[in-house]
């Protein structure tokens, strides 16, 4: 029942590497031709223990097969070991170069990190100090539109009222001319009072500072939380899943959470050019 020693290799499926550029695909293909070389018998058991799985009876009703299986069991069990060891020997040489390469680059991106953060609040300094002269002018400004919005709603109400006076009392043609021009003055006059009203809530865009070659500086805001008190936090959110409070922050609009605190931050965000 147990397998003999197989002489041929199967042969390699297209599979991992066939989309990378074609360097890495000629890497990959000899890194492929030296594993199967080097580990030439080790694949040959694999196909014997293999083919032996499916000639094991099923269902096993004597002792004798009973004993060879659990014999044939262990050789697999063993070929598994040997070859997890192999692996592991295989891919150390490749983890340690992951860890090397991760390193290099890394230590390079770390230092231009700490290098920019100072330049970055400069420029957010910027950005509020812009920030805040926009939003004085917007103030003035939508307070002005606010009132032009609010004496066109008014002027609109008048028209409404007499419109209807005259269509209710009057009684002559030119009475019912006169209504009808009450109704245009008064659909005209709420027109612009909705237009003030679009134009207040479009002028709360944010501010942005826009660079010469596309890129683009904004404020980004999100909502977080510090845990003051884990035993007043809630049962639901006692495990304080950081998905799940945020959820509840942020989605559902909660801010206030016993044994937290709910604060928004906000912090620069610069987008280049698409």
């Amino acid at each position: 029942m147990l397998p003999q020693p197989h002489s041929s290799l199967p042969t390699p499926l297209s599979g991992i590497g066939h989309n990378h550029p074609p360097k890495l695909n000629e890497e990959i293909e000899t890194l492929t031709r030296r594993l199967g070389e080097s580990h030439n018998e080790l694949v040959a058991r694999f196909c014997d223990l293999e083919l032996g799985c499916a000639r094991v009876p099923d269902p096993i009703d004597n002792e004798a097969v009973a004993a060879l299986t659990a014999d044939f069991i262990a050789q697999c069990q063993l070929h598994i070991r040997g070859a997890e060891a192999a692996h592991k020997g295989e891919k150390e040489f490749y983890l340690a170069s992951g860890r090397e390469i991760d390193a290099f680059f890394k230590r390079r991106c770390d230092t231009l990190n700490r290098a920019v953060a100072p330049v970055v609040a400069s420029l957010k300094a910027y950005r509020d100090r812009l920030a805040a002269v926009d939003r004085q002018r917007r103030e003035i400004a939508c307070q002005a539109v606010a009132k032009a919005a609010r004496v066109a709603t008014e002027e609109a109400a008048r028209h409404r009222v007499e419109a209807e006076r005259l269509a209710r009392d009057g009684t002559s043609h030119n009475d019912r001319l006169r209504a009808a021009e009450h109704w245009i003055l008064a659909e005209e006059a709420a027109e612009r009072a909705e237009a003030a009203r679009r134009h207040i809530a479009g002028s709360c865009e944010p501010t942005r500072v826009r660079g010469d070659y596309g890129a683009t500086a904004y404020v980004a805001r999100s909502w977080s939380f510090e845990v003051i008190d884990l035993g007043q936090v809630p049962r639901t959110y006692v495990k304080i899943d950081v998905g799940s409070v945020k959820d509840a922050i942020a989605k559902r609009g909660i801010r206030n959470i016993p044994g937290l605190r709910i604060f928004q931050s906000e912090a620069l965000r610069v987008r280049g050019a698409v």
